[in-house]
């Protein structure tokens, strides 16, 4: 785990304008009243930080609560004997609460690449979503969509095949696309070294995996980060623990034969 710590590059809460918070549809901010929303931008701070930064535990205790504007944030934990875990992953429009975990050694939260965040004040940020219902069901779906996502991530590396886990995560992705992102389109916002820590991989297993999926023509890979899916139906049966999708998919085109004669 590299534990270096977020150099101090925070500054008042000055991109508002194009934070996703305020700009897609399901955005925390975007529910606020214009009152609210200056308020919240006056008492919060905005930070920069680049692959590998920390955020320090003592910075957790003044501002706990996150907006992940841009990039992703991993929470990673490390073992006695050097193994890093990677037990959640942050995304674009995620909010997440740290109250009562910031003095504690469950784990650091550290950028994956280039991320943006708004750190929320927490007195501001609890005043707007007792007053405005809409910003109040925008965090706690935030924080609920969380929570599901940490049960799906716990079955898949429990009990799922690599292949298996790579579907999953396809559709985890897409999941958190805004909703103009073409529904065939994935971007993949992670390297395969953070993925294959994230899934309980091997980075070769990773590779391996997506061109599997690419060979057996259930996606398309444009790049290194960006995913077509082209078989829906495919990809959905292994997302879910269908080892038996290639022998499903000779027995459909047999039928097909048999009825057009061909």
């Amino acid at each position: 785990m590299n534990s270096e710590s977020c150099p101090l590059k925070t500054q008042p809460a000055c991109r508002c304008q194009t934070c996703s918070s305020q700009t897609d549809p399901g955005g925390f901010c975007r529910h606020l009243t214009q009152c609210q929303l200056e308020t919240l931008k006056t008492r919060s701070r905005w930070s920069s930080l680049l692959r590998g930064e920390t955020i320090k535990s003592e910075d957790l205790l003044i501002w706990p609560i996150i907006a992940i504007s841009t990039g992703v944030l991993s929470f990673q934990q490390l073992l006695e004997d050097g193994r890093k875990i990677i037990a959640a992953l942050f995304m674009r429009g995620d909010i997440i609460d740290m109250r009562g975990l910031a003095n504690r050694h469950h784990g650091h939260l550290i950028a994956l690449g280039k991320t943006e965040i708004c750190r929320l004040s927490p007195r501001t940020f609890e005043a707007a979503i007792d007053d405005n219902i809409d910003a109040r069901k925008v965090a706690w779906s935030s924080l609920r969509r969380q929570g599901n996502r940490a049960m799906d991530h716990g079955a898949d590396l429990a009990k799922k095949q690599a292949l298996e886990k790579l579907a999953s995560f396809v559709f985890e992705c897409r999941h958190r696309l805004p909703d103009s992102v073409s529904d065939s389109k994935v971007h993949i916002p992670v390297r395969r070294l953070d993925l294959a820590d994230y899934l309980g991989m091997q980075p070769e297993t990773v590779s391996r995996g997506f061109k599997e999926l690419q060979a057996r023509g259930i996606i398309g890979i444009e790049g290194i980060s960006n995913i077509e899916i082209l078989d829906f139906p495919r990809l959905r049966r292994i997302a879910n623990g269908d080892k038996h999708t290639e022998n499903l998919r000779q027995t459909h085109e047999n039928h097909f034969q048999a009825a057009t004669g061909s």
